[in-house]
């Protein structure tokens, strides 16, 4: 097996922070239950020299109640940021040496941690990419989520697949103009991901990598097939077919249970959460898709199928 470069448990943490306003450091969490069909999706970032913070929380259940909170260039509040924690304000916190995420509104509470499948390999690394546009220190892990969820009043134990991912650095939102960014989690033996972007510059970005059983493989070439709502921005499914680099060919198909909208610095995306199927392998699926051509600046004023309200609301 080749030998990875792998990131530290301190870097989980935050970081020393330039005087630079496109300096960001973020935290994502994906999740979802197969058991209950309870699914969930978090990305917290601070822009420390804005004095600013972005947050996505999200959760459904199987019966179509959900919660939505995005924020955007939100002033950071005093506590916002320590040497082990990010927050916004008192509504999400996230433990980053423990990985716990606290979520606390008046109709949606979390008590949920991450525990990690594997090392914390480097991502440019484990898929073998030159990456482009203003790489930023990054690293992604599968594993899976417990803890609680009550939404509208009802308590939900969590059980979930999960994926997560952490970055710091300089980065333009206006710089990716198309995104189908798709980790797959099966279980501790088996998780994949696959990225085709087109960025600003006109490159086309293909990456990912399927870890199976502790062995790394990187893939060589992917082709990444979203089906459509009329909104032009919900997914409805996806297929990646994907070429390793051991010439071994796969193919991956996910559904919809649900789609959570995420909007930060004029960058919209739907976070298709759902199931991954991968020959008689079901796990979960969070297949990130945005459509940028234009490199716009508003997020969409309809959506079919994915969650774009803020609060409680019913699918």
């Amino acid at each position: 097996m080749r030998q990875i470069k792998t990131f530290a448990a301190t870097d989980d943490c935050t970081h020393a922070a330039p005087d630079d306003p496109t300096w960001q450091e973020s935290a994502l969490f994906a999740w979802q239950d197969l058991g209950t069909g309870l699914g969930g999706f978090l990305r917290l970032s601070q822009e420390p020299a804005n004095q600013a913070v972005n947050c996505c929380f999200g959760v459904f259940t199987e019966d179509g109640t959900r919660f939505r909170a995005n924020a955007t260039g939100e002033a950071m509040a005093a506590g916002d940021r320590g040497e082990t924690h990010m927050a916004w304000g008192s509504k999400v916190h996230v433990a980053l040496d423990t990985l716990t995420i606290t979520a606390d509104f008046p109709e949606c509470q979390a008590r949920l941690r991450f525990e990690d499948f594997h090392p914390r390999y480097d991502y440019i690394d484990l898929v073998r990419a030159t990456m482009v546009d203003g790489t930023s220190h990054h690293f992604e892990v599968a594993g899976k989520v417990v803890g609680t969820v009550v939404i509208d009043g009802r308590e939900i134990a969590v059980d979930a697949l999960a994926y997560r991912d952490r970055s710091w650095g300089p980065r333009s939102w206006g710089s990716l103009r198309s995104t189908r960014w798709w980790p797959c989690v099966f279980g501790p033996d088996l998780s994949i991901h696959s990225v085709r972007a087109i960025t600003a510059s006109g490159h086309i970005l293909t990456a990912g990598y399927v870890l199976r059983n502790g062995e790394p493989l990187a893939i060589e070439d992917c082709e990444i097939l979203v089906t459509m709502e009329t909104d032009a921005v919900t997914p409805r499914s996806g297929t990646v077919t994907m070429t390793l680099e051991n010439g071994e060919r796969l193919e991956i198909t996910c559904d919809r249970a649900d789609g959570i909208v995420l909007h930060v610095r004029g960058y919209t995306a739907v976070e298709c959460l759902g199931r991954a199927r991968f020959g008689d392998r079901v796990g979960m699926s969070n297949l990130e898709v945005c459509t940028n051509g234009a490199g716009g600046t508003l997020p969409p004023v309809l959506t079919i199928g994915s969650n774009n309200g803020q609060g409680l609301s019913r699918r």
